[in-house]
């Protein structure tokens, strides 16, 4: 299968009749980047992105561990996030916080901007690399800096094949471990 325009619509496609929360996705991706910009954000939004992005087999420890923060730090975390120009600083004021690694972060820079940011997964990483975009496998936890190369390359793609972030983010993400992939 080859990985350019026609596949990534298909794919996402796919990625909105399978994605249980995609409703809901669609509808959060709506309302928070302006709750964000406007600071109307609440803490059951960030727990929200945490459960979406992590899944239900995870998200009662990693929500354990979150709100192990002061509901401050939190606020002050997520406004840095929110209005800090830098990336690498964005996704490290996010990731100071209990029970936020590289991925969760991402998730929540989605939701922040979508037309800037995109979620780290390992899937789609995988994707990626199996077509030589990437050049190297994640690790384990992924780290700020494996997060700036994704991105990298996500706006790469996003930009070679004029899809939006958050198209191309869904379509590498509903890719099957079966799906044979080369590039074009």
């Amino acid at each position: 299968m080859d990985l350019g325009r026609r596949i990534l619509e298909q794919k996402e496609v796919l990625y909105a009749e399978t994605e249980d929360l995609y409703e809901d996705e669609v509808a959060q991706l709506e309302s928070l980047p302006t709750a964000f910009k406007e600071g109307t954000w609440s803490q059951e939004d960030i727990e929200w992105i945490i459960e979406w992005k992590v899944g239900k087999a995870f998200e009662k420890p990693v929500l354990r561990y979150f709100r192990n923060n002061d509901d401050a730090v939190i606020r002050d975390n997520i406004e840095r996030a929110v209005h800090e120009s830098n990336i690498r600083t964005k996704v490290e004021s996010l990731t100071s916080l209990s029970g936020v690694g590289v991925p969760v972060a991402s998730a929540i820079l989605l939701f922040i901007n979508p037309d800037r940011f995109t979620v780290i997964d390992e899937r789609a990483w995988r994707v990626l690399y199996e077509t030589g975009y990437l050049t190297q496998e994640l690790s384990d936890d992924p780290t700020v800096e494996e997060y700036l190369i994704y991105l990298g390359a996500c706006w790469a793609l996003s930009n070679e094949y004029d899809v939006s972030l958050r198209a191309l983010d869904m379509a590498l993400w509903a890719f099957d471990t079966e799906d044979t992939i080369t590039s074009d």
